[in-house]
């Protein structure tokens, strides 16, 4: 899965949670998940958790923001194509304008980090397209997104299995109830889906 084209270097001597780490990460190179998004997914100990990632910072493998962690690029050329695994497809749930005084930044702010209902903080991704929050269940097998661009909101569903659609289906609305209060707190007329 990884390679280096140069001889030895920092992937030949990475340690069984760095690898895991990083093949997470590479799922989706332009995400930044939080440390509990992480240790949720991966099942790992906090502690070594977190030095799997000083470890890897240190390499310029995985970089610290403000939001979570994220691979770097560096880490990227060094992954094999096979080793870039593909995303489960994603199934829109609900789709809504956002009024046009809604301020993203604060809206976006006010939901990071946060839990709705079962579902938990994952992570965030902001990109050329539009920024996309994500949390999921504590079983990882349903990941719901909140997508938001171009004044507009989307709501998808990444499902291991169909059969569970309804509870995708009722997770998605019960963040858009969340999203709803946090546009009603900044003083913006309510969303309707």
């Amino acid at each position: 899965m990884f390679h280096d084209a140069v001889g030895p270097g920092p992937m030949d001597d990475l340690r069984e949670h760095d690898r895991e780490v990083l093949e997470f990460l590479s799922r989706d190179p332009d995400s930044t998940v939080g440390f509990q998004g992480i240790r949720r997914r991966l099942g790992i100990h906090p502690e070594k958790l977190s030095r799997a990632l000083v470890r890897l910072a240190r390499d310029d493998l995985v970089q610290r923001t403000e939001l979570g962690y994220q691979i770097t690029a560096k880490a990227v050329s060094l992954l094999s194509p096979s080793g870039l695994a593909a995303r489960r497809p994603a199934v829109p749930i609900l789709t809504t304008y956002l009024p046009a005084t809604a301020d993203l930044r604060s809206l976006v702010a006010g939901l990071r980090g946060k839990w709705v209902g079962p579902l938990r903080w994952y992570g965030f991704r902001e990109a050329p397209e539009g920024l996309r929050l994500t949390w999921i269940t504590a079983d990882d097998a349903l990941q719901i997104e909140a997508w938001f661009r171009d004044g507009a909101l989307a709501i998808v569903a990444e499902m291991e299995s169909p059969q569970r659609f309804d509870e995708a289906t009722y997770l998605a609305h019960l963040l858009f109830h969340q999203i709803h209060r946090e546009v009603s707190r900044g003083g913006v007329p309510a969303l309707r889906a």
